[in-house]
């Protein structure tokens, strides 16, 4: 019995670190490809990605993802700046349109913090 219960604990331990991994992967490729076509640092550079006029719904989208999994407060004006103040009924089309619901997200992460965003002090 107590190895079962070792096991399951084993298990459990792995799920979260791989989603933690996934999180922190995601986050790390998103801020990278801001840093490529904007330099800087990370956040600086996912702020351009909102500013770029050029860039597409969907970069945008992954931008303001990533800020909010950094909920970083340097990044709440950007936020701020590009929320309309209203969620629209129904799913937005992420790859179409800025999302409003990602925007209401992300600001609420910055001002509250989420359970991730420690693990991103290093690509600040």
């Amino acid at each position: 019995m107590k190895k079962i219960i070792l096991a399951l604990v084993i298990i459990a331990v792995l799920v979260v670190a791989s989603g933690f991994f996934s999180l922190f992967y995601t986050v790390r490729k998103t801020c990278n490809s801001a840093k490529e076509k904007h330099g800087g640092k990370c956040q600086t550079a996912l702020v351009a990605v909102l500013e770029d006029k050029k860039a597409t719904p969907k970069e945008k989208n992954d931008a303001i993802w990533a800020l909010g999994q950094m909920a970083d407060s340097e990044s709440l004006p950007a936020l701020e700046k590009i929320y309309a103040g209203k969620v629209p009924e129904g799913r937005e089309p992420l790859n179409e349109v800025v999302s409003q619901y990602e925007i209401e997200k992300a600001i609420r992460w910055v001002k509250n913090g989420n359970i991730t965003s420690w693990m991103y002090g290093c690509l600040k």
